[in-house]
């Protein structure tokens, strides 16, 4: 009876063994087509049994020992990677192509098409100085290129907006995807405590929600003992078990930009992402849309500076019976030098030109400006002094709003830049500081235009050099700024300097595209690695099932054999 009790053992086990097999199996095919699934494989153990007569020892059958998951934690984590770097840059290339096409001079309304446009038209101006509507058109090319700058300033301020307005959003999700990855680690350990094997459905939802929260951030995974994991995010644990800290953010502005910070929710402590999407949207704010604004704006400072003090030393087609600079200074009695000007002015001079309009006789003045740091250096105050006890029919005052207005006795105007013979530069650059005869105001694309004066009356164009008929002289050295170098570009040309953002653009865009790319072909070897490795094939299944299924009828077969072979001893017995 112990021959026959052991026979039906190993048939029953292998029954079982092969039954478990088989629906291992079923379920992978189950889930041949799900992107999360990792394949499971059946782990069969030969049992020990009791000892034929001889001391041979055949075995007790088989058992259904292990349920393998089919995955590469190495490989698991390298593809986690992988999938945060293209995700960031991937984020930056698309809007690196928007970032593009706002430096885009198709239809020849960009910044750089203005700027040639600008200077060009003082060429037409040099050549026909005394034709008002040529002017008119000088300066109305002056109001677009402006109006081009500004534009294409409050576009990178729209870009990193958007940018940044994405962030929160990401986090929130971020924020979620974490405490779900908590739950689930809660879930796993009780699943699986006391031995009972992995809990794969669990795991595979817990593996899934990790590539996507490692799109979103840089995340390390640590496998504990218990079957849970640990989540880093940067140095700092994001989830602990069943716990996760948490994330939120925090917007804050330092008075022209704002900007979201991401911050763990349990201590305030700041979050900085290294890939991922987050990363590639902070990057698309800070280093692509923001810190280009600072480019065009040292741009258009370059251009109001440049043409300001050139303009400031020509004279119109009529002179000025009175002038009120455009910039103010906050204190008239400190120094001009740091006296909150946009632009400062040095040490030099400059003159003005008084003209009798009923003899047409001229008599130049010449200014003085200190600013050499040593007490007494030139205030506003000071300067409109100087001003009224050196120059005969002008009266200098300083306004309500701190700036310095100038006005000529009946019979009299003005004009800068010449001797009523020769041209005299302002050698101190304090007239295009103050506003006084500038073809711009403001100090950054934010805030550029053309002079007022000029637009209500083109006559005051300053064009002439020495205030004579027909003179054209400044006008054509305006024309040639656009290729002269200049101190606030580094010595590169106002040409240039808009070429070198558009080119660092064009190859910033370029090399986003080139990584991008790479690291897509990176991410497809890594998933065909994992496909290799944890994804379902049909064809092995099917050849599985047809060795489960045959081993399952012989198993069957073989427990019919002992039973018969039972009631056959039965009845010999009987």
């Amino acid at each position: 009876m112990g021959f026959v009790t052991s026979a039906l053992q190993i048939g029953r086990n292998a029954i079982l063994a092969n039954q478990g097999a088989l629906q291992i199996v079923g379920n992978n095919v189950a889930n041949a087509a799900n992107p999360d699934y990792t394949r499971q494989t059946a782990g069969l153990t030969a049992l020990e049994g009791t000892s034929l007569p001889g001391g041979l020892q055949p075995g007790a059958g088989v058992a259904l020992t292990q349920l393998k998951r089919n995955l590469d934690e190495a490989l698991e984590g390298r593809l986690r990677d992988a999938l945060g770097n293209r995700e960031s840059l991937t984020t930056q290339q698309s809007n690196l192509a928007r970032l593009e096409s706002l430096f885009n001079d198709v239809g020849g309304q960009g910044v750089g098409a203005q700027i040639t446009d600008f200077f060009n038209k003082f060429s037409d101006v040099q050549n026909q100085p005394s034709d008002r509507g040529i002017r008119a058109v000088a300066i109305a090319s002056g109001t677009g290129l402006a109006a081009s700058l500004t534009r294409l300033r409050n576009d990178l301020i729209a870009l990193g907006n958007d940018a940044d307005s994405q962030i929160g959003v990401l986090v929130k999700q971020a924020d979620q995807t974490a405490g779900q990855i908590a739950d689930l680690n809660a879930r796993i350990l009780a699943a699986e405590a006391g031995g009972q094997g992995p809990a794969s459905a669990l795991r595979d939802q817990r593996d899934a929600l990790l590539r996507d929260l490692s799109q979103l951030a840089d995340v390390t995974v640590r496998t504990q003992s218990d079957g849970t994991i640990n989540v880093y995010l940067g140095n700092e644990p994001l989830v602990l078990g069943g716990t996760s800290r948490g994330l939120t953010t925090k917007t804050t502005s330092d008075g022209q930009f704002t900007r979201t910070s991401i911050l763990f929710a349990d201590t305030g402590s700041q979050v900085v992402p290294r890939s991922g999407r987050l990363a590639g949207l902070m990057a698309t704010r800070d280093q692509q849309a923001f810190a280009r604004i600072e480019a065009v704006d040292r741009l258009a400072r370059a251009i109001i500076n440049d043409v300001n003090r050139i303009h400031a030393d020509g004279q119109g087609l009529i002179g000025f019976s009175s002038l009120t600079g455009t910039y103010a200074v906050d204190d008239p009695t400190a120094s001009l030098s740091s006296a909150g000007l946009p632009f400062a002015p040095t040490s030099g001079s400059f003159f003005i030109a008084v003209t009798n309009q009923a003899t047409g006789l001229t008599r130049a003045y010449q200014i003085n400006v200190d600013l050499d740091g040593t007490a007494p250096d030139t205030t506003l105050a000071s300067l409109a002094s100087d001003i009224n006890t050196n120059v005969t029919g002008i009266t200098a005052t300083v306004t309500a709003g701190n700036r310095l207005s100038l006005t000529a006795a009946d019979g009299l105007t003005f004009s800068f830049g010449n001797d009523g013979v020769t041209a005299r530069s302002d050698t101190s650059g304090v007239l295009a500081a103050l506003g006084l005869n500038t073809c711009f105001d403001g100090s950054s694309a934010a805030d550029i235009r053309v002079n007022p004066a000029l637009q209500q009356d083109p006559a005051r164009l300053a064009a002439a050099r020495v205030n004579f008929a027909g003179d054209g002289t400044n006008a054509g050295r305006l024309a040639g700024l656009a290729n002269a170098a200049s101190t606030l570009l580094s010595g590169s040309s106002i040409s240039e300097g808009y070429q070198a953002i558009t080119n660092d653009v064009a190859v910033t865009s370029g090399a986003a595209r080139e990584a991008a790319d790479a690291s897509d072909t990176a991410l497809s070897a890594l998933q065909a690695q994992k496909e290799s490795i944890s994804g379902v094939s049909l064809d092995e299944e099917a050849i599985n099932l047809l060795k489960y299924e045959r081993a399952f009828q012989g198993a069957a077969r073989y427990v019919t054999t002992v039973d018969r072979t039972l009631n056959e001893l039965m009845s010999l017995l009987s």
